[in-house]
């Protein structure tokens, strides 16, 4: 009985994991008055990114954005905050169970996906990787491989920032320290002792949503990165190095994070003009939405 309910909540998480992060980004892109993931599907018709004095004060801006984006939320806003929430909890309340049943259940199969997904979550090769598309991007004018490197490493840099200060503010001990799930050091500088959020989690899905969002006129892009994103998380469950409930608010950053630095970057590249128009007998309004 007690497996069935662990194996039921563990796939709940992998559900939720998706669903619900997906349901809080859309808090993001009501704020930037569109869709976050609503790139054009041509490509081209949007004004390309570069890394110029605009992107580097970006870094701050969209930081200041995000958040305060709270203060900005609506009732829809704060219901969807309160399921991630709820779910977190929900999770760090089966988390010694649920790390126990991953770890009796561990094998070769699940150790080697775990080895090729871990990379997808590390700096070491995000930053390098980001670096390549970059200069993919300028040596074949390719502008959505632009968008998708510098979008990319902001997202994945301030998501980080936001993961980093709530470690350092929890110290929540590692599974594979041998101590409990409900362990916590409280606010310190020390390095160790790190657990919650996942910054693999985090990384993987904030790079992911912006992948996703470029390319969603692929229909094959966004389950792939997404899923990739997914199996990197499940890695840290796996390896013993997170909690489950870590690597869902780490996916949680992560996701938000890139959908809604995609939005702010959209919403700068859209002109709204309202033009009155009188004629003899009537009075019009002319609405024009230009795209760079």
């Amino acid at each position: 009985m007690i497996t069935k309910r662990i194996t039921m909540v563990f796939c709940l998480f992998i559900v939720l994991s998706i669903g619900s992060v997906a349901a809080s980004a859309r808090t993001s892109e009501t704020e930037t008055g569109g869709d976050a993931a609503g790139t054009l599907n041509s490509g081209g018709k949007q004004k390309p990114v570069r890394l110029d004095a605009d992107y580097l004060t970006g870094f701050i801006t969209d930081t200041r954005d995000i958040l305060t984006s709270p203060l900005r939320w609506g009732k829809s806003g704060w219901i969807k905050a309160s399921i991630a929430a709820g779910i977190t909890l929900g999770l760090y309340s089966y988390d010694q169970e649920i790390q126990d049943w991953v770890q009796d259940h561990r094998n070769g199969a699940s150790d080697e996906i775990a080895n090729y997904a871990e990379p997808f979550g590390n700096g070491m090769f995000i930053l390098p990787s980001l670096g390549g598309v970059y200069l993919y991007s300028r040596l074949y004018k390719d502008e959505r491989a632009g968008r998708v490197a510098l979008l990319g490493l902001k997202s994945v840099i301030i998501s980080g920032l936001i993961t980093n200060t709530i470690k350092f503010a929890g110290h929540r001990h590692r599974p594979d320290s041998g101590d409990g799930h409900d362990v916590w050091d409280g606010p310190g500088v020390s390095a160790s002792d790190l657990s919650f959020p996942s910054g693999h989690a985090t990384s993987a899905f904030s790079l992911a949503s912006v992948i996703a969002s470029e390319y969603e006129d692929k229909a094959y892009v966004p389950p792939l990165s997404y899923g990739i994103a997914a199996l990197t998380a499940l890695s840290r469950v796996n390896d013993n190095k997170h909690w489950a409930s870590d690597v869902f608010m780490g996916s949680v950053i992560g996701y938000a994070t890139g959908k809604t630095i995609y939005a702010l970057q959209r919403s700068r590249n859209t002109n709204l003009a309202v033009i009155p128009v009188i004629e003899r007998n009537r009075t019009l309004v002319l609405v024009t939405l230009r795209w760079h």
